[in-house]
């Protein structure tokens, strides 16, 4: 019959035995939130959102974003570019909530929107189509500032999905349309939202590549990149440049990164002078780039050369997200773990959030059997490995 150990040896073996549990608990929470992959892909799942948009809105649109009440509800929103109006989605329950719709003339009038910025619904920034300028209005479209920025050589603001505004403090950093007539062209500029004083980041100009010194003024190249923050870096992805730009949030060090698809050897930006919508259908380039931060990933789109169908419109086929295209998964080193080619005519790459259990890629692509201009529609892909 064994016997009880004396108490203070007891108590010292309870105590390494806790201290053994502690460590062995420790191990495995590091473990689970270890998101380092391997070679990996992104995988099709039966999983779907649907969401019904009115017969005044289009499903092919380029300004959404996620947000997030103070009570933790979740809305899908969007920017009817047409007529101002942001549309807010229960994202839960896929349902219409509420709309927004500033008004262009009046004592409360806006102009032409192109972009949005929601810090609060009290509190919602509103950026000009057509000027350099800003307005700052609440949820009932009082509004309540307007800030112009003349100086500044740059075209426009740009606040899309391609170029989601960040707010780091009390500063919101922000995507401008460069302007590629001038020496310095920056891509990135910054409010301060207290003094509302702006400032473009010269330390960072539109990047030269093959082709770069084509200025294509008539199809608006220059405004064609795109942005996203991981939380410590701004990376940039330019479309006609197999690099990315990992910036710090100052853009006082620049890294360039090659990240090749496996799917063409390289882009060129076609000629000014020949160049028609059909090549930038057909030929091959880059497109957007987004951070995963449930699985610690950055996703690059790329556009393999492909072939224009007949009867099919150039123009219409671009604003889909072209006939296809693949999508390239870089770790937090930015090293490739693989690249997925997604079928012909099925999803629009424009369209894609990033939630918790996937990500959502719009099925709302206008030559998809299933498509009804009445919804937009997504499917989930989960990032496995091979």
């Amino acid at each position: 019959m064994s016997k009880t150990p004396p108490f203070p040896l007891f108590i010292m073996n309870m105590k390494k035995h806790h201290l053994l549990l502690f460590f062995f608990l420790l191990l495995s929470i590091a473990c689970s939130t270890d998101k380092k992959y391997g070679a990996c892909e992104l995988k099709e799942t039966d999983e779907t959102l649907s969401f019904p948009i009115d017969s005044d809105t289009k499903n092919n649109f380029n300004i959404y974003s996620v947000y997030k009440d103070k009570d933790g509800k979740e809305y899908l929103t969007f920017q009817n570019f047409e007529n101002n109006t942001i549309h807010f989605y229960d994202l839960k329950q896929q349902k219409p909530a509420f709309r927004i719709p500033p008004p262009q003339e009046g004592s409360n009038g806006v102009g032409r929107t192109f972009g949005y910025y929601i810090q609060n619904l009290d509190s919602i920034y509103l950026f000009s189509f057509y000027e350099k300028e800003f307005h700052l209005i609440n949820k009932e479209c009082t509004l309540l500032d307007k800030q112009s920025y003349p100086e500044q050589k740059s075209t426009c603001f740009m606040a899309t999905a391609s170029h989601p505004p960040v707010r780091l403090g009390r500063t919101l950093y922000t995507c401008i349309e460069p302007n590629r007539l001038i020496e310095h062209d920056p891509v990135s500029f910054t409010i301060d939202m207290d003094t509302k004083e702006g400032k473009a980041l010269h330390s960072f100009d539109y990047p030269d590549y093959p082709g770069s010194e084509v200025k294509l003024k008539r199809y608006g190249m220059e405004a064609n990149y795109s942005r996203c923050y991981d939380g410590q870096r701004f990376i940039y992805s330019f479309h006609y440049d197999e690099n990315i730009y990992v910036a710090t949030p100052e853009h006082d060090s620049i890294r360039k990164i090659p990240v090749k698809s496996k799917y063409f050897d390289k882009v060129q930006l076609p000629d000014e002078l020949t160049a028609s919508p059909e090549d930038f259908c057909v030929n091959a380039w880059y497109n957007d780039l987004l951070y995963d931060p449930y699985r610690e990933v950055y996703y690059r789109i790329a556009y393999p050369p492909s072939t224009l169908d007949k009867g099919v419109r150039s123009m219409e086929l671009l604003q889909f997200g072209r006939k296809n295209f693949s999508i390239i998964i870089l770790d937090k080193e930015f090293r490739i773990l693989g690249e997925t080619l997604f079928p012909d005519n099925t999803y629009n790459p424009k369209i894609m959030l990033v939630r918790p259990e996937g990500l959502y890629i719009s099925d709302s692509h206008y030559l998809n059997p299933r498509f009804s201009d009445d919804i937009l529609s997504f499917r989930k892909f989960e990032l496995v490995e091979k």
